[in-house]
């Protein structure tokens, strides 16, 4: 099921559908350069299951607790996305919730001044 949110100054869809993380290019950019955030929770089926699926992406974790919410884990994605050479065109995926979502909105609206973000919870 793909529902919109219709905004103002933009909309976007959010995709509720089983095998959706399987077959992502249905749903995504998969050819765009992604920087997916994680945390040590997440299983590592899961990981490799996303990055697969991406041509050109950089696996950023960080360990599971609020603790991984803060400048420190900040500072340090930011500057990973910087030695990768992420650009304004480029895509941040939050995998995971809570914690890992909270940081990653944060990197994805504050890098270069906001770049495409997406959420796999």
């Amino acid at each position: 099921m793909k529902l919109m949110v219709d905004l103002k100054e933009r909309s976007y869809p959010i995709f509720l559908e089983k095998g959706c993380t399987q077959r992502l290019s249905d749903v995504l950019n998969t050819t765009k350069k992604t920087f997916v955030i994680s945390d040590e929770g997440v299983p590592e089926v899961w990981k490799q299951r996303i990055l697969q699926q991406l041509s050109d992406a950089v696996l950023f974790v960080v360990p599971q607790g609020e603790d991984s919410k803060s400048f420190e884990w900040y500072e340090k994605a930011l500057k990973t996305m910087l030695n990768h050479q992420f650009h304004r065109k480029d895509q941040v995926i939050a995998l995971g919730g809570g914690v890992v979502g909270d940081l990653a909105g944060f990197v994805a609206a504050t890098y270069m001044r906001g770049i495409d973000f997406i959420q796999i919870p």
